[in-house]
C-alpha cells in the first residue's frame, strides 16, 4: 500500500461537500428506494435525502438543488465516486455551469469518498433501531436520524455538525426550533456571536487537522511512498478490464501492460491516480488508482541464458487475427466469427464479435 495523503481541509463550511447514493431499500409510496447522502467536508453536517436508487440524469441534480443548494449555497467542489449518477453529461454540464468542480474517486477505490461511506453506515445503524419490522417506514425516519446525527458530538471537529454549520448555535428541539425569541435573533448577529463563531471555526479546523495527522500516521505505519512517476512503464491490474466471452479470468495474467504513465490525475488521499496510455481498442477509462498499478522492471536477458524471456509478446488483451474460419449469427445479436490468431497454435480457435 502507498502512503496516505489526506485531502485539504476546507476553509469554511459548505465550500466542499461529499455525496453518494446508497440502496436499494423497500419501495415507498412515492417510489423512493435509495438515500442520497450529502456531507459537508468541514462541518460534517449531513443530509439523508430519499431518492430513487436508479434515478434519471435530471432527478438527482434537482434533488441536490432543492434540498442542499437552496439552503446552504452552491459548493465550490463535490467529492463523489464514479457512479453513473455523477458522471453523466447532464450532471457534468450543470456543475460546469454553476462553477462547481467535481472530484470523482478512482474506480473501485472508495477510500476517497470515506465521509459519505461513514455517514451511510451510521445512518443505517440508526435506521435499524427505529424502523418497524416490515421496514416500510424507513423514509419517515430519515429526518429523525438526520437530526440525531447532526446534534451528536463529532470526534473529528470536537463539536456537533449542527453547531459548526449554523454559526455556533447549538441544536434545540421542537417549539424552541420553531419559535426563536427576539433576543436569540439579535444575539446571533452581535459582534460577540461573530467572534465566538470564528473561534469555533478555528477550533474545528485545528481538531480536524489533528485527526488527519493521527489518521495519516497510523495508516502510514506499514505503507511506502508512491514510486510511480510520469513517464514510467507500469502494469495495470487485470481486474480493471472486462473480459471476452468464453474466457476465464482465472487463467488470464494478473497484470496487463506495460504501458507508459501520461500524467497524474486528482488528489486521492492515499497516492494519486494516473492517466495510462492504454491501447485505443480497450474500452476502459484510462485513469487508474496507484493501488491498481505496479512498476514495470524489464527482465535481463542474460539472467537465464538458456530460457526464453518471461515477458509475453503482448499483454494488452489484443491479438492479431490470422484467418477467419466461419461465422454465425443468432437473432439480433452481433455476428460472431470463428478465428485463429497469429503467434498462437493453429488449432487454438475462438468465437469473437
Amino acid at each position: 500500500m502507498h502512503e496516505l495523503h489526506p485531502m485539504p481541509i476546507p476553509q469554511e463550511p459548505g465550500l466542499s461537500i461529499a455525496m453518494d447514493v446508497t440502496g436499494p431499500f423497500p419501495l415507498d409510496r412515492l417510489g423512493h428506494d435509495g438515500i442520497l447522502t450529502v456531507v459537508g467536508r468541514l462541518s460534517k453536517y449531513a443530509q439523508f435525502l430519499p431518492c430513487k436508487y436508479y434515478a434519471t440524469a435530471l432527478e438527482l441534480p434537482r434533488l441536490l438543488h432543492t434540498s442542499w443548494i437552496c439552503s446552504h449555497g452552491v459548493p465550490e467542489d463535490i467529492v463523489s465516486d464514479r457512479d453513473t449518477h455523477f458522471m453523466s453529461a447532464i450532471w457534468t454540464s450543470l456543475m460546469q455551469e454553476s462553477g462547481t468542480k467535481m472530484k470523482p474517486s478512482s474506480a473501485r477505490h472508495p477510500q476517497r469518498d470515506g465521509q459519505t461511506e461513514r455517514a451511510h453506515q451510521t445512518g443505517q445503524i440508526m435506521l435499524r433501531t427505529l424502523i418497524r419490522t416490515d421496514q416500510k417506514d424507513w423514509v419517515d425516519r430519515l429526518p429523525d436520524i438526520e437530526f440525531a446525527y447532526n446534534t451528536s458530538l463529532h470526534p473529528a471537529i470536537g463539536v456537533t455538525p449542527l453547531e459548526l454549520h449554523h454559526g455556533g448555535r447549538k441544536g434545540r428541539i421542537f417549539a424552541d426550533l420553531l419559535l426563536p425569541t427576539t433576543a436569540d435573533i439579535d444575539a446571533a448577529c452581535s459582534p460577540a456571536s461573530v467572534r465566538k463563531y470564528r473561534e469555533l471555526l478555528a477550533q474545528a479546523r485545528a481538531n480536524m487537522q489533528k485527526a488527519q495527522v493521527r489518521m495519516q500516521q497510523q495508516a502510514n505505519r506499514h505503507r511506502v511512498p508512491c514510486p510511480i512517476r510520469v513517464g514510467d512503464l507500469v502494469w495495470v491490474s487485470a481486474e480493471e478490464f472486462a473480459i471476452e466471452q468464453d474466457v476465464s479470468r482465472k487463467l488470464l495474467p494478473k497484470w496487463f501492460g506495460p504501458w507508459p504513465v501520461t500524467s497524474a490525475a486528482g488528489d486521492e488521499p492515499d497516492c494519486p491516480s494516473f492517466v495510462i496510455n492504454i491501447p485505443p481498442h480497450l474500452t476502459v477509462h484510462p485513469v487508474f488508482h496507484a493501488s491498481k498499478l505496479a512498476t514495470y522492471t524489464p527482465a535481463k536477458s542474460d539472467d537465464f541464458s538458456g530460457q526464453r524471456s518471461q515477458d509475453p509478446p503482448s499483454m494488452d488483451g489484443h491479438q492479431e487475427v490470422d484467418r477467419i474460419i466461419t461465422d454465425r449469427k443468432y437473432g439480433s445479436k452481433p455476428r460472431q466469427y470463428k478465428v485463429t490468431f497469429k503467434a498462437c497454435d493453429p488449432d487454438d480457435t475462438r468465437w469473437i464479435s
